[in-house]
């Protein structure tokens, strides 16, 4: 299996480039997601399901947050690539690995689902603070 990754509203962005650098350096297909894909399954994004030949249909409420979709080979691939993101200063709030459970969701429900963990962990460490 090679590992790919799905990155959301980060083309012809400078965060984007360095992006694609890190993990085009450690061997994995980059692939930006357009907002006309966003309805389609997230495995068959990255490549590991059969696409269905179903048209892609727009997604009316797309989302502007910046994203990534990880397809780790291996957990030391990715390891490496949070490691040199961390080492370079990127950072992106929200950011999945592709699981058995969420390849058939398409980009909006893992968003939202990424979204509200997010949100979810900001409150914890606030909680921690105080």
């Amino acid at each position: 299996m090679r590992s790919s990754v799905l990155c959301y509203n980060l083309k012809g962005t400078k965060k984007g480039k360095q992006i694609a650098m890190i993990f085009g350096f450690l061997g994995y297909k980059v692939r930006h997601v357009e907002k006309e894909e966003y309805m389609l399954p997230v495995g068959a994004l990255a490549g590991t399901d059969k696409a269905e030949d179903a048209a892609s249909v727009c997604a009316e409420d797309g989302f502007s947050d910046e994203m990534l979709v990880i397809n780790a080979a291996s957990e030391d691939m990715m390891d490496k690539a949070l490691f040199l993101m961390r080492k370079e200063g990127i950072k992106i709030g929200l950011k999945a690995m592709l699981t058995p459970s969420n390849r058939e969701w398409t980009s909006i429900a893992l968003h939202d689902e990424i979204q509200k963990e997010h949100e979810y962990m900001k409150e914890m460490e606030r909680n921690k603070k105080d």
